[in-house]
């Protein structure tokens, strides 16, 4: 019995022994089956994180990267929607705006304004750590901000939420990802560990495409440059090639006077005529070069205004005493429109009247001969308004905004011209510029005329009356000794020939070394010195001469070179006067004879 007994114990044992062991096995099984599952779960992780670092890093348009890891952000957490918040500074402080949404149209959030610094939000646009909260309404920091106290009415409705903060590697926060669940509990650590993984690749993206999107400015802006570059030297070509034909035209006829002139068989009438022709081409050119000269001075900031309390009329009246000759020469009608009582300006009367007879004369030369011509003054508020308005050949819309630019001429004027550098109106801007004013173009297009105005401040205040110039010296006929010395021989004999014909006795040197010997032999009363000459410049010729004691002598500098600077020079080397070529024959005159 005993032996029977215990048979019957060791198989209960056994079986108990065999039904643990199945257990365990299962046990077994079961967690092997899970391990597996989650290495399965855990490698789709990887591959869709892999995949969706790729296809972030493929993005260098900022707008698609935002958007494309917001989209795939929001399918790798489960979360049924995800939102990118952009950080950004403004003058209240710090502000977030929408810039991304998935799982939800935009006009979900719209109507609810910027994101506020609350106690949920403020850590991820710090950029702390993650925010991960199985139900955020039961979360303490939640509800702490009026005036909702929570999420304001009609929001999407959010229990479980997850975010974090999408930072570059130098510590600037780009903004933070977001992601919301109707229902609690949905975002585990691993969820969690998964948008920190997302938000430093997104952050790698965003620097990324930030510095393409900075090369392609630069790019865009470089061609621009190299554009408006390409465009400056085609239109100085244009201008170069229209300079040398102005001052080409004037030698032609210039020339042919002069054999006129010479022609023994020429009556004193076509003399005469072929004198007055030299004249007025001479004076032609010296127009063309002084206001190369005023526009170069504009551009460096070199010319200066001598303002003084002028009458609007009387600048009107000088202007239109210029344009004068170009208006009649097409039998063009001008109308002339000045307020009744007088108007005072704190201008430069010449500089003024430089600028209107330079738009009356454009209005009469693109104007089909007997056309209207209009200039009205006007003061409206503090300014002086005074209008150019011809029924002439127009601008074009296309041309209009080029007008007033350097080395620019619209072909329908170029077609129309009868001359001209193209430079007129830049001059005459940067002339109104430098009087506090401005000056516009308006057309309605070709073929329906051109209006300009020039806008002038009215204020003379803290101006003084100017003192009434003294009337100038009679000239004295009076014989002097004149040293000329100019390398340019035609220059040089033509000026001392003028100078003999006006009685005054004048010898002639060609270069620095000999006008240094003839002074020493003649000890003339006056000196004209050119100043590019070889050998000794005139600068050089003129400190010898003060520098042996010659200090009663007059000396007078004559140069092509007329800035500032060249006249400051010529006083520092001892010359008494400063003549920029072509010299006037009259002022040289009403000088020796005062």
């Amino acid at each position: 019995m005993s032996a029977e007994k215990d048979s019957k114990q060791s198989v209960t044992e056994l079986a108990a022994s065999n039904a643990e062991l199945r257990a365990t096995l299962a046990r077994m099984a079961e967690e092997h089956a899970r391990d597996q599952a989650a290495l399965r779960e855990q490698s789709r992780m990887l591959e869709l994180l892999n995949h969706t670092g790729q296809s972030i890093a493929s993005q260098l348009d900022l707008d698609r990267l935002l958007q494309t890891v917001t989209d795939a952000a929001t399918a790798l957490t489960g979360a049924r929607f995800g939102a990118f918040f952009y950080n950004r500074v403004n003058e209240q402080g710090e502000d977030y705006l929408l810039y991304t949404l998935s799982g939800a149209p935009r006009e979900a959030f719209e109507k609810f304004g910027h994101p506020r610094a609350t106690a949920v939000f403020a850590p991820t646009f710090r950029g702390d750590g993650p925010v991960r909260s199985a139900d955020i309404t039961q979360d303490p920091r939640y509800g702490k901000m009026a005036p909702h106290h929570g999420m304001p009415p009609g929001h999407l409705p959010v229990r479980s939420y997850l975010a974090a903060a999408v930072k570059s590697r130098a510590g600037e926060v780009f903004g933070g990802l977001f992601f919301g669940h109707p229902q609690p509990g949905q975002f585990d650590e691993r969820t969690e560990l998964l948008v920190v993984g997302i938000a430093a690749q997104a952050a790698n993206a965003i620097d990324n495409a930030r510095l393409y999107q900075a090369a392609q400015i630069q790019i865009a802006n470089r061609e621009r440059a190299e554009l408006r570059l390409r465009d400056t030297d085609r239109r100085k070509d244009e201008f170069l090639a229209t300079l040398a034909h102005e001052l080409r035209n004037p030698l032609a006829p210039i020339r042919q006077a002069a054999l006129i002139s010479q022609s023994p068989g020429a009556t004193p009438e076509q003399k005469n005529w072929s004198h007055e022709v030299i004249t007025r081409q001479v004076q032609h050119m010296s127009l063309l070069l002084d206001d190369l000269l005023d526009i170069s001075r504009i551009t460096r900031g070199t010319l200066e205004l001598r303002k003084q309390r002028t009458e609007l009329a009387s600048v009107i009246e000088s202007a239109v005493e210029t344009a004068r000759p170009a208006i009649d020469a097409k039998r063009h009608r001008l109308s002339l429109e000045l307020p009744r009582v007088p108007v005072q300006l704190d201008a430069d009367s010449l500089r003024l009247s430089q600028v209107l007879s330079n738009l009356l004369t454009n209005a009469a030369k693109y104007t089909d001969p007997e056309g209207q011509l209009r200039l009205v003054g006007e003061v409206i508020g503090g300014d002086v308004v005074i209008r150019v308005i011809d029924n002439g050949i127009g601008i074009s819309p296309a041309a209009l905004p080029n007008i007033f630019q350097m080395f620019s001429q619209v072909k329908s004027v170029q077609d129309r011209s009868d001359g001209g550098l193209g430079i007129g109106l830049a001059l005459s801007r940067g002339l109104i510029a430098l009087h506090s004013g401005r000056l516009e173009a308006h057309s309605a297009g070709l073929g329906h005329g051109s209006e300009f105005s020039v806008h002038l401040p009215t204020s003379v205040h803290g101006m003084t009356e100017p003192a009434s110039p003294p009337a100038p010296a009679a000239a004295v006929n009076r014989q002097r000794r004149i040293l000329v010395a100019d390398d340019n021989v035609d220059a040089g004999e033509s000026l001392a020939m003028l100078l003999r014909l006006d009685g005054h006795e004048v010898e002639l040197a060609t270069n620095g070394t000999d006008a240094l010997q003839v002074f020493e032999h003649s000890r003339p009363e006056v000196a004209i010195l050119d100043i590019g000459m070889p050998g000794l410049s005139g600068y050089e010729v003129a400190q010898r001469i003060r520098g042996n004691g010659h200090n009663d002598v007059l000396l007078i500098a004559v140069t092509g070179w007329g800035q500032d600077a060249d006249k400051a020079r010529a006083t520092e080397a001892g010359f008494d006067h400063h003549f920029t070529k072509p010299v006037e024959p009259a002022a040289l005159s009403a000088l020796l004879g005062s």
